[in-house]
């Protein structure tokens, strides 16, 4: 699998439910994956918007990350740390507008 083959919309759709969620304190996403309550990965991982859930490599998933930066979409940290991944404002828009940028 590669970056090209993880589609945009259901991660910025992830992002977006985030701010609505009570199930999590933060309304930004990680990456990361870990047990956390007995579940394979925080509610805030964007690891639960990939098409293989946790079985997506952490490296893929960060690289998938940073392309969303790199485009304008998500803001956030590609170095390996939390993340910290949020919709921007041309995010909002792709999302409102059903993927068509």
């Amino acid at each position: 699998m590669q970056c090209k083959d993880i589609p945009d919309l259901p991660i910025l759709q992830f992002l977006a439910d985030l701010d609505a969620s009570d199930e999590w304190p933060t309304s930004w996403g990680t990456w990361h994956v870990y047990e956390y309550e007995g579940q394979p990965s925080p509610p805030n991982s964007v690891t639960r918007a990939m098409p293989d859930k946790e079985a997506t490599p952490s490296k893929l998933v960060q690289a998938k990350m940073r392309g969303l930066i790199e485009r304008g979409l998500v803001d956030g940290c590609t170095c390996g740390c939390r993340g910290d991944y949020e919709l921007t404002e041309k995010g909002i828009a792709m999302l409102a507008a059903g993927g068509k940028s």
